[in-house]
């Protein structure tokens, strides 16, 4: 009963992001390998739009002097050197290869795409291979820098100030990626807010910027590769093999481990009330363009959940820990990490698509119908 408040609060926090996940698409391969391939944009704009959101919120709380009564004071991402180099390498390869992250992995076995336990598997099997390895990643000079270095330190202007022309940028940027994308003829005609269909990217990325700073006035980080460590290592305490990487339960980590398992829920219920909710889904361009043989589909999730796991440890977060939470804090961390994995990312989907993007485009429609 000692931590029941931080578990039943990380639980719904983590349950109203896997619903807006699950919502605006970003759990569905032909959406995420789409960005990557520059072919849909709508998570970037969805990204954009809640990066837009919290740093004008944490902004306009720090210019008004607001942050102690409201608990809004954002966490910096350590900038870690090289770390964020090779933690973005192996962490961009795994997602450009499996079409999803962390969190998204999570969600997709919540909205009944079974082959992602693969992924979760590897999500653990990634956690605790950092364990027994941070040792020698420290010795090889990989890991052990840490530097609280951020955009308003360097240059040299008032927090608040900065973080709100940041989200006003973002804002700007996510509207570019509107006219710019090419995907957008899809969502003509489709609703703005719908119980069954998926939502709009502008609703769903104020929605998470919301969620991300409720997170931070409870005095926690939404970040999912963290809230993986976090419920690896509770569970590692708990049969009596403690991870060196979390050495004791406290009431954070009983928080982030009810993040990741109620993104299970929510994405459930979003499913079930859409109506979308399909057990094990194929994706028709993953099946037809990655790779048509079942195994080696589900080795390729397992050892995409591996890299990135490992991948996020050595770097320092996710797509929602380095990016959507981390960009409102105007870490240079968090860009150093993201930049990388987004590049690498970009590079591997376009290398396994290389010549056959016409398999991609041709099967969007499909997946579309299946939700992919």
């Amino acid at each position: 009963m000692e931590y029941m408040h931080p578990l039943i609060m990380g639980l719904i926090t983590g349950a109203l992001f896997g619903i807006v996940l699950h919502k605006v698409g970003a759990i569905r391969y032909s959406r995420v390998e789409g960005l990557l391939l520059l072919r849909d944009l709508k998570i970037m704009k969805f990204a954009f739009t809640a990066i837009a959101t919290a740093s004008i919120i944490y902004g306009l709380v720090d210019i008004f002097g607001l942050a102690e009564q409201t608990n809004i004071i954002p966490r910096i991402m350590p900038f870690m050197g090289i770390a964020h180099l090779v933690g973005g390498f192996l962490f961009g390869i795994s997602m450009g290869a499996a079409g999803f992250c962390p969190g998204t992995c999570v969600a997709r076995v919540g909205a009944g795409k079974f082959i992602a336990i693969g992924g979760v598997i590897g999500l653990i099997l990634g956690i605790v291979l950092y364990s027994m390895t941070q040792p020698a990643l420290v010795e090889a000079g990989i890991l052990g820098t840490k530097e609280k270095l951020t955009l308003y330190g360097l240059l040299g202007v008032p927090y608040g100030t900065l973080a709100v022309a940041w989200g006003t940028l973002f804002l700007i940027f996510a509207l570019i990626a509107n006219w710019l994308d090419p995907a957008k003829k899809f969502e003509e005609g489709k609703p703005f807010l719908s119980i069954k269909e998926e939502w709009h990217w502008l609703p769903s990325g104020i929605a998470a910027g919301l969620i991300i700073t409720w997170a931070t006035a409870q005095g926690e980080y939404l970040g999912f590769s963290g809230a993986t460590l976090a419920l690896v290592g509770w569970i590692s305490h708990a049969i009596g093999h403690p991870l060196a990487v979390v050495p004791r339960i406290n009431e954070g980590i009983i928080w982030h481990a009810g993040l990741i398992i109620g993104v299970l829920p929510g994405a459930f219920l979003s499913a079930i009330i859409s109506r979308t909710f399909k057990f094990d889904v194929v994706p028709p361009s993953f099946a037809e363009t990655v790779t048509p043989i079942p195994w080696v589909r589900i080795l390729l999730v397992f050892f995409a959940g591996i890299g990135l796991a490992y991948g996020a440890m050595i770097g320092g977060g996710c797509t929602t820990g380095a990016f959507i939470s981390a960009y409102p804090t105007l870490s240079i961390g968090s860009m150093a990490m993201s930049a990388t994995y987004f590049i690498v990312g970009i590079l591997t989907a376009h290398l396994i698509y290389f010549g056959r993007w016409s398999k991609f485009l041709e099967t969007k429609p499909d997946a579309d119908k299946v939700y992919d």
